[in-house]
């Protein structure tokens, strides 16, 4: 198994995580284990053709992933949210691969560090 997947894991499990305030588990789905599976079974063939199980799971990591977001999007602390996550948002619609998944969530986790930055420089 690819050392990457973890990476791709860990990454979304942060993600999850801190859009959430949350520990790690299955609660709000920040659990890497989700999008590692996900992964094994895109990358699987036989998953692929029966797609019924992938395509649940893909749908479920982007219903936490959409969750995230809009959770990010009505957030307080940061200045102007909506504005900040509503392209990530609409972004997520369009995905259609495990891959685009974790660009999205890249890009939102970049975008939470770079807004918890701000925040720290004008505290």
């Amino acid at each position: 198994m690819s050392t990457g997947y973890y990476r791709k894991g860990r990454t979304y499990e942060l993600f999850i995580r801190k859009s959430f305030n949350c520990k790690s588990g299955k609660r709000y789905g920040a659990d890497e284990s989700l999008m590692i599976q996900l992964f094994i079974n895109e990358s699987n063939k036989k998953a692929k053709k029966s797609g019924i199980s992938y395509n649940r799971q893909f749908f479920k990591v982007k219903l936490y992933i959409e969750k995230a977001l809009t959770k990010l999007k009505k957030k307080k602390k940061y200045i102007n949210s909506y504005n900040h996550f509503s392209p990530i948002y609409m972004q997520l619609k369009e995905a259609t691969t495990t891959n685009d998944l974790i660009k999205i969530v890249n890009h939102g986790l970049r975008k939470i560090i770079e807004l918890e930055n701000q925040l720290k420089k004008s505290a």
